[in-house]
């Protein structure tokens, strides 16, 4: 199966004051459609700043990303703004969900924002992630009337609704406990054999790393493992 995504040398340096922070250090990997992958290694391994360049959240500094063959960095800046909207999603391990908006207006939000369908389109597409992540009859209610583990699941569904290629997550069951963090890695496994959306995680959870399909490892920036399962 041809990648979906090619990381080709990839290294990033951080300058802090009069200081250099080498995050990554040349990282090759290729990374097919519907993948369930986790990245794993120890904190400041470069995990997270690896899915934000994936995520054309942060830029390398020197590599080329390629996605589908096409590399990220010769294209203009709408170019990346309109592979973010289409093809991207994120999962934060804080939720970021907007607190005045309602379950279901949050997972409007990137359907509103594409501005492709019409409210009755929106609106249906909306209750059929709410209805897939467990939350069918919660879309009236706020985050704040959420317990932990349903806010991730709302953060999922508005991650998935417009059915994007990939999914970055960043930690998304730091925040939750045993039961439900297998819970919500169960929900994602089944979207991803469902949909077809390709799953990349940066975790230290070893609930995650027994259910991904592949684990990398990265320490000192550098890919140390990478194993199939």
């Amino acid at each position: 199966m041809a990648s979906i995504l090619k990381l080709d040398g990839i290294a990033k340096t951080y300058v802090k004051g009069q200081n250099q922070v080498r995050a990554l250090a040349g990282i090759d990997l290729d990374i097919e459609a519907g993948e369930f992958l986790a990245v794993v290694g120890p904190s400041g391994s470069g995990k997270t700043t690896l899915l934000n360049i994936v995520g054309c959240l942060d830029s390398p500094s020197a590599g080329v990303v390629l996605y589908n063959g096409t590399p990220l960095g010769s294209m203009k800046e709408d170019q990346l703004s309109e592979y973010r909207k289409k093809h991207i999603s994120f999962i934060f391990q804080s939720y970021n969900l907007i607190p005045v908006l309602t379950v279901r207006e949050n997972v409007e939000l990137p359907l509103v924002i594409e501005r492709r369908m019409n409210k009755n389109e929106i609106r249906a597409k909306a209750d059929e992630l709410l209805k897939a992540v467990g939350l069918e009859g919660l879309g009236d209610r706020y985050p704040r009337e959420l317990s932990g583990g349903q806010e991730q699941r709302v953060a999922i569904a508005r991650a998935l609704v417009k059915e994007p290629y990939i999914v970055l997550a960043d930690e998304p069951t730091a925040n939750l406990d045993s039961h439900t963090a297998e819970e919500i890695v169960d929900i994602m496994r089944d979207i991803n054999k469902s949909k077809g959306a390709t799953f990349i995680f940066s975790t230290h959870d070893a609930l995650v790393q027994k259910h991904a399909r592949r684990v990398v490892t990265i320490r000192d920036g550098l890919v140390h493992s990478d194993e199939r399962k």
